[in-house]
């Protein structure tokens, strides 16, 4: 695995408290995934990389939900919403200084936000991603980074979704499109990031 510093972010998609066991979006073996995020979120600010951390965060009366998300009887949706603590990011992998937050309402972290901007004034060409849900908001954000022809490396370990199966396709199914990417575990990743072999 050849991990360059230059030129590269770290993307953490939505490693948010809802994703908890017991919660709305629960992801299998959470702690594991936050471990794994945790030691490579670490290792990319020794090396001086930026990170950026989504959340998906909406509107408490749903203004701003897709218009068919399962809503509660006051016409609320049921997750994601602002008014609720468990839409903060997890404290294992809490935002430090100069790290970003960009909120989304969509799965994409590209679709409606500042992503696109934040990242040409990082000058960003790599990608390196990891977090939650990766047939869904983890995957959609890597297609369209790639539509956007960054170059992408995924943190396998470091991402999760409701179960392992559902993971591990969205992940054969990324890995068969990463042109000039790779996918790799967070100790590879880490070791890369420190310039090991």
């Amino acid at each position: 695995m050849q991990i360059s510093v230059d030129r590269t972010v770290v993307l953490a998609v939505d490693l948010q408290g809802e994703n908890s066991a017991g919660g709305v979006w629960q992801v299998e073996d959470y702690e594991t995934v936050l471990a794994n995020a945790a030691k490579t979120l670490d290792a990319a600010r020794a090396a001086g990389i930026p990170v950026i951390y989504s959340r998906h965060v909406l509107d408490p009366d749903g203004h701003d939900a897709q218009r068919y998300e399962a809503r509660d009887a006051k016409g609320r949706p049921l997750a994601s919403r602002s008014d609720r603590p468990d839409v903060a990011i997890r404290d294992e992998v809490r935002p430090e200084p100069g790290d970003v937050v960009i909120d989304k309402q969509r799965f994409s972290a590209f679709y409606g936000t500042k992503l696109d901007l934040l990242l040409r004034q990082f000058d960003a060409e790599h990608l390196i991603v990891l977090g939650c849900w990766t047939e869904a908001c983890l995957e959609t954000t890597v297609w369209d980074a790639i539509w956007r022809d960054f170059r992408i490396t995924l943190v396998r370990d470091a991402c999760g979704s409701f179960n392992r199966f559902a993971h591990q396709v969205a992940m054969l199914d990324m890995a068969n499109w990463l042109y000039g990417g790779q996918i790799g575990d967070a100790d590879e990743v880490v070791k890369g990031l420190s310039g090991e072999p």
